[in-house]
């Protein structure tokens, strides 16, 4: 139930994502880059709902603060079938993003507590494919719909999906916080970083940055690219042969690095990333059904590569975070994945603007190259094997 809950309040933000930026462009006749602050916004909300859920936690109780911001966000996607101002419009983003940011903070946090801890790995893996299956079919759906229907009927459906959230969190049996997890969320000593993030969760933190950076750079301009070289419909396709990929990946993933470690799967997964933007780059300067193909490719290595590094990165994590942090590790977490996701489109889109997109997308790797050497340097030279 609680993986259900957390997918319906996943898809109703990568749905809006991928099409938030248009209808600012149509709605309020602005520029490529305000649209995108307009779409990406939504992240800003969403990094201050994670920072600030272990404390909402302690004061009301876990079981209340999901059923309130669950209904929060069945409010606030009413709201964009109301007719507002651009401020008013990223004022709205940035609430939504709050209560979705502590739903998906609360389900990863709460997940943890039925999961046996000599298969905490495959059982966070097999949760968050629910979360990474929103990311992949969300951006698919929203433009099917908008294609097809409106965006009347694109908010409508938002509704459905956060009311389908809200339902099934109704039945989760939530475990009460324990004094050291209420304790956790209790500000210690001075105000400072490591109040606000979970020191040993940065290592792990700063990679996925750099590597949501590059999926943003897939979610915002794959439309675009593929337009651009003639098969608009192609980018649908991707995402969704990246949905089958992350269903078959993902449960033998975890279960390989609940046996031989994180290693076996990270190195290998961060390696098979960088064929993902090999291909989506060359499929710029070659022609016919060989773009077709690199396409595919490019797919099937973002599921095996970004598919799987996403909640074997949490995984990693939590499995190396205190008890009493654990919480607290997953929202540092996730809270640099919203980041990389808010400035992922600016950052690549500036660089598109300058050397087209083909050689953004081989631009990119230079980002899974840091993302490598920040992982390997500050965590798995030092990993110690699951014996």
């Amino acid at each position: 139930m609680i993986t259900l809950a957390g997918f319906f309040a996943a898809l109703v933000v990568y749905t809006l994502l991928t099409t938030m930026a248009v209808y600012s462009m149509r709605t309020y006749g602005i520029g490529e880059g305000l649209a995108g602050f307009a779409a990406s916004s939504i992240m800003i909300g969403s990094i201050t709902g994670r920072l600030l859920t272990g404390a909402w936690e302690n004061r009301i109780g876990r079981r209340r603060l999901a059923i309130l911001v669950t209904l929060l966000q069945i409010v606030f996607c009413f709201f964009y079938l109301v007719p507002m101002g651009l401020g008013a419009f990223i004022a709205l983003r940035i609430l939504h993003g709050i209560t979705s940011g502590s739903i998906q903070n609360i389900t990863a946090s709460a997940v943890i507590d039925f999961i046996p801890p000599a298969r905490r790995a495959e059982g966070i893996n097999v949760n968050s494919l629910c979360f990474v299956a929103a990311i992949a079919l969300g951006p698919s759906l929203g433009l099917l719909i908008i294609n097809e229907w409106s965006y009347t009927v694109h908010y409508t459906i938002c509704i459905g999906y956060a009311a389908l959230a809200a339902v099934f969190i109704l039945f989760v049996r939530f475990v009460p916080l324990k004094p050291f997890e209420a304790q956790q969320a209790q500000p210690r000593g001075k105000a400072g970083l490591w109040n606000v993030f979970e020191k040993s969760a940065l290592p792990l933190a700063f990679m996925i940055v750099l590597l949501s950076i590059c999926y943003n750079t897939i979610m915002t301009f794959l439309e675009t690219y593929t337009l651009q070289i003639g098969i608009a419909w192609a980018a649908s396709v991707f995402f969704i042969v990246y949905s089958v990929g992350v269903v078959v990946s993902r449960p033998l993933s975890g279960r390989l690095m609940d046996r031989r470690g994180e290693n076996s799967i990270m190195v290998p997964s961060i390696i098979i990333y960088i064929a993902t933007f090999v291909a989506l780059g060359l499929a710029g300067v070659v022609t016919g059904m060989v773009v077709i193909v690199l396409l595919i490719v490019a797919a099937v290595t973002a599921a095996f590569g970004f598919g799987v590094i996403l909640p074997s990165g949490q995984a990693v994590a939590v499995k190396y975070s205190e008890t009493d942090a654990i919480s607290r590790s997953i929202s540092t977490y996730y809270s640099f994945f919203d980041i990389g996701m808010a400035v992922g489109a600016f950052i690549m889109g500036t660089v598109a603007s300058m050397v087209g997109f083909s050689n953004m997308f081989f631009a990119a790797i230079l980002f899974v190259l840091a993302s490598f050497i920040i992982y390997w340097q500050f965590h798995g030279r030092r990993h110690r094997a699951v014996k």
